[in-house]
This record gives C-alpha cells, sequence and structure tokens, in this order.
C-alpha cells in the first residue's frame, strides 16, 4: 500500500471524461490521490511552473494547442515528474511522438480501466524516480568535473581526447575546439610515456609523473593517472593530469634558499675572518710605503694595496646575495626597470651582434618593486642569455603578459640551453659553467625575486636554447 498521498495535475478540457477518469483514481484503493484538474492550455502551464505536482495527465486534444505541445512546454519548464500522455484510439505516431519528448507513458483514453491506470502510474513513477536519481548524481559528478582544477579528460583507447573539463583549456592553454580530437600522447614529453599507456587495458596508470607540453610550448610538470573503463561493450580512457609545477618549483627554491642561507653564513664568517688579517696586511702595506724612500721598491707594497683591495672586492662581492633581501618595495613600471635593463646590456648585444624582441603588453604594469635589485637580477639573466647565445644569429625575446592573475616576464633565448644534468644546480650558489664565472648571478636573481614574491621557471634544451619565466603574485 502507498501511504503518501500523490498530488496529480489532469489536463483536459472534456469535464466528462475528467470525471470519468476520476473515478478510475477512485478505485485504486492501495493509493491516495489528491487530483487538480484544469480545462485550458494557459491554466495548465501556470500549474506546471509552480512544480507542485506528482504526477501529470494530459489529453491530447485541447482545443488550439494539444498535448504533445504541452509535452514540450512542461520539458522547457524543467518538469523533471512523470508525464501520462491520454490518446484517442488509432493514435500510434501521437504516442511515439509523445515518449520521444520525454513522457513516461501514454493511456487510450476508451480502452482506460483501474488496472492499466495502477500499472502505469507505477511504472511512471519508479521509471521517473531511476531517472531523476541518475540526473542528480550526473549533475553532481559533471559539476565535479568541470570545476576540479585538474585536466579531466576522456579519450578512447589511442589516446584520441573525447570529452574534458574547462581546466583541461586553463591548463594547456588549447581552445576548446582545438583540444578536442588532439591526442593525449602528443601533448606528454616522455620517452617511457607511450609504453606506460600500451600497458593500460592490464592496469591503470597511478600518479606517473610527466611533463605535459602547452599551446605555447611550455612545459609544466604533472602527475598522470588513468584507468580503462567500458560503456557497454565499449572500451574508453577516463584520465586526470594533475599540475604539480609550482610544488616542483616551491621545493626547487627551497632548496636552493636553504643552501643559500648556509653558503652566506658561511661566507660572512670567512669574510670577517679574511678582513681582520687583510686589513692589517693593507695598513702595513701603506706604512712600510711611507717609509721606504726607493721608489723601485714602493711598487711592491703597491703591489700588496691592489691585490688587498681586490680580495676585499671580491668578498663584498661574495657578500651580495645575502644582503639584496634589504630591498623597500615602491610601485613602479615593470617595463621601465626592462628598458633600464636592457640599455644597460646595449654594448655586449651591439658587441655579439644579438637582437633584443621586446614583445610587452599593451597595459604598462606597475607592481611593488626595487628598481635597482629588480634591475640587478633582469640585467644577471639578459647578460647569461647574451653569453650563451652565438654572434650574429642570436635573439632574446623578453615578453611580458598576464596569466591566470600572475604578471609574467619571460626571457627566451636561442642559445646553447642548459643540460639536464645541470637545471637543478643553476640556482645554487657558486655553481656555475662558465670558465670565469663566479656562479652568484642566478643565486642572487632568485634571492632578489623571492624578495619581490616572485618565482622563477627554466626550461632548456641543448642546442635549441633557454626560457626563464619569471611569475610576480603580488601576494
Amino acid at each position: 500500500m502507498n501511504s503518501k498521498v500523490i498530488s496529480v495535475l489532469l489536463v483536459d478540457d472534456d469535464e466528462d471524461d475528467y470525471f470519468l477518469t476520476r473515478e478510475y483514481f477512485k478505485d485504486l484503493i492501495n493509493w491516495k490521490f489528491d487530483i487538480t484538474w484544469c480545462s485550458t492550455y494557459k491554466e495548465a502551464i501556470h500549474n506546471i511552473q509552480n512544480k507542485k505536482f506528482d504526477l501529470y495527465f494530459f489529453d491530447y486534444l485541447l482545443g488550439e494547442r494539444n498535448g504533445i505541445d504541452l509535452i514540450e512546454e512542461a520539458c522547457t519548464l524543467e518538469c523533471e515528474e512523470p508525464i501520462i500522455l491520454l490518446t484517442g484510439k488509432g493514435d500510434t505516431k501521437v504516442a511515439v511522438e509523445a515518449l520521444r519528448l520525454g513522457a513516461a507513458d501514454y493511456l487510450i483514453k476508451n480502452e482506460l480501466d483501474s488496472e492499466k491506470l495502477e500499472r502505469t502510474i507505477r511504472y511512471a513513477l519508479e521509471r521517473t524516480s531511476v531517472l531523476k536519481a541518475l540526473r542528480h548524481s550526473e549533475r553532481r559528478y559533471r559539476r565535479v568535473f568541470e570545476e576540479s582544477n585538474d585536466f579531466l579528460f576522456i579519450s578512447d583507447l589511442e589516446g584520441v581526447i573525447t570529452d574534458f573539463n574547462t581546466s583541461a583549456c586553463t591548463l594547456t592553454g588549447y581552445l576548446p575546439k582545438e583540444l578536442k580530437s588532439k591526442n593525449i600522447l602528443e601533448m606528454v614529453d616522455d620517452p617511457l610515456f607511450g609504453t606506460v599507456w600500451e600497458g593500460i587495458q592490464e592496469r591503470s596508470i597511478q600518479d606517473f609523473e610527466v611533463r605535459l607540453v602547452t599551446n605555447d610550448g611550455e612545459k609544466k610538470y604533472c602527475v598522470f593517472s588513468a584507468s580503462m573503463e567500458m560503456d557497454e561493450d565499449n572500451p574508453y580512457v577516463q584520465g586526470r593530469l594533475h599540475d604539480i609545477t609550482a610544488r616542483k618549483q616551491s621545493e626547487r627554491e627551497r632548496l636552493f634558499s636553504e643552501k643559500l642561507a648556509v653558503t652566506s653564513r658561511l661566507v660572512r664568517m670567512l669574510a670577517h675572518e679574511v678582513r681582520n688579517p687583510l686589513t692589517n696586511v693593507n695598513l702595513s702595506a701603506e706604512q712600510l710605503e711611507m717609509e721606504l724612500v726607493d721608489e723601485d721598491q714602493k711598487f711592491y707594497t703597491q703591489i700588496i694595496k691592489r691585490n688587498c683591495t681586490r680580495i676585499n672586492d671580491l668578498i663584498t662581492q661574495l657578500l651580495q646575495p645575502s644582503s639584496s633581501t634589504d630591498v623597500n618595495l615602491v610601485d613602479q613600471s615593470i617595463h621601465q626597470v626592462l628598458d633600464e635593463a636592457i640599455a644597460t646590456a646595449y654594448d655586449r648585444v651591439q658587441l655579439k651582434r644579438i637582437q633584443i624582441v621586446k614583445v610587452f603588453a599593451e597595459e604598462d604594469f606597475a607592481i611593488p618593486l626595487d628598481s635597482v635589485s629588480l634591475h640587478m637580477a633582469f640585467l644577471n639573466l639578459i647578460t647569461n642569455a647574451i653569453e650563451a647565445m652565438a654572434e650574429d644569429t642570436g635573439v632574446l625575446r623578453i615578453t611580458t603578459r598576464l596569466q591566470a592573475d600572475a604578471l609574467q616576464v619571460i626571457f627566451a633565448d636561442n642559445g646553447s640551453g642548459i643540460s639536464e644534468e645541470n637545471m637543478d644546480k643553476i640556482f645554487e650558489p657558486y655553481f656555475t659553467g662558465k670558465k670565469n664565472g663566479m656562479g652568484l648571478g642566478l643565486a642572487t636573481t632568485l634571492n632578489i625575486l623571492h624578495t619581490h614574491h616572485g618565482r622563477i621557471d627554466v626550461q632548456s634544451e641543448e642546442g635549441v636554447g633557454t626560457t626563464f619565466t619569471i611569475s610576480f603574485s603580488g601576494k
């Protein structure tokens, strides 16, 4: 017995047919119904909009309009409750059209009896209950799918993408029409990925670290997971790419910062220990020089003094990374600082006959910065690029843009590139690939950018070039 009172809207422009149908409802003693009758199309629309009913019965003939029109409009009004169409004998095409539009069932009026009515109501309510649960589940998982920050996708077994969420376009930089039908294997830069993908039919892929190549050629570190699923007899792959670029960069920067801090403490201690005797040596040389009469002998004291000055300057340069945090950030134009750094490097650019291409955003961004220290950081990157490029053919492209609410400054050269072996070392203090370098330029740059709430990422390929991407979050 169904103890719930089922609210029914019966739409029929013939009052006699309404009374007859209502009698069939009364014969269903195991059910409780609250029946509302309306005789016009307009009144029916008003009742449907109120969404107060559990079940709808529409007669096909409703004056100028008909039950098919009413079903269409009810679906437009997002009516999720079951609709049963009442038709005349021989209206098979009408019944099929009603079912196609979303009706739960149909009944032929002159063949109607209590048994058929009960069977139809039970079927319609049970079917609609299942469909509503499915729609609710679909909406819930579709929301999870769409609102996830990860790149979620569905593809065939060859890797051709058939469906994806909004974050997929955000992460890859592709438009939806470009990403559709793109092959996931072509977007991943990893020599082992093809082999891993081939085994997906036997076992799922869990947290496999890859590099995803975006539309503009940027490589992002991601964790890849995927599994093969079945839709009836059709296999497909559902997968996820979780961007860990920022996390890996943070871990790398934290490691470099820790090394820089330890090294700076060691350098400060050594500087103190060296400068004390160095001062004594310099003072002694000056005193000795005052007492010497022979100018030829003063030549040697001058050598001592010059080398004392040189050692003192070297110590100052060694201490430079540890003092770069003492900056005062004031809102200023990032483009102005870049232009000044480019101007400072002008002589080197001319000597090597290389080309600097500026691709600045139309908006002149103003961010909190210390122009002196940030000028130094930019100049270090420009200088490194110049030294890495060949004469006459070198091109350094400097770009500014807004990317995901962060201001990015990109230095991309076509120089010699950095080996995989050295990629994890380039920001370490005193590591250098140059014959006469001290290895302080990038360590100092990293430290300066930290004080500006900036991050720096590097991507490089030997023989192709290097790209440094600086992101200022403003936080």
